[in-house]
């Protein structure tokens, strides 16, 4: 789950910052979006195998923080709204992954027969 997600989110964050680049060259925030893909790439690359490992955790969560920092101070800097808001909207992706990797746990159901 935190492979796909985060390969997901990197595109997300790759393409915000193409079509930004398009749009609006003057928004400096949008190479931190450019960063912040390679990053989510890199998480993507180097999360476990084991997918229910509450460790996997900690890329998204720290990638969502930094996020969350970038539209701060995204709005404090007067950058282009819609630009601003993007952020907002893939830092809590990047939080609502860590925190579904957190709370994933498997149940075990095993029966006992009795013969």
């Amino acid at each position: 789950m935190v492979r796909r997600s985060s390969l997901l989110i990197g595109l997300g964050l790759a393409l915000l910052w193409w079509i930004g680049l398009s749009l609006d060259r003057s928004a400096t925030m949008l190479w931190f979006n450019a960063v912040a893909a390679v990053i989510a790439f890199a998480i993507a690359g180097l999360v476990d195998e084991k997918e229910d490992n509450p460790a996997n955790a900690l890329g998204p969560a720290m990638l969502g923080l930094g996020l969350a920092a970038l539209w701060i101070v995204g709005i404090a800097s007067h950058q282009p709204v819609w630009l601003t808001w993007a952020n907002f909207v893939f830092a809590a992706a990047c939080l609502g992954v860590a925190v579904m990797a957190v709370g994933a746990r498997h149940a075990h159901i095993t029966s006992h027969s009795r013969a």
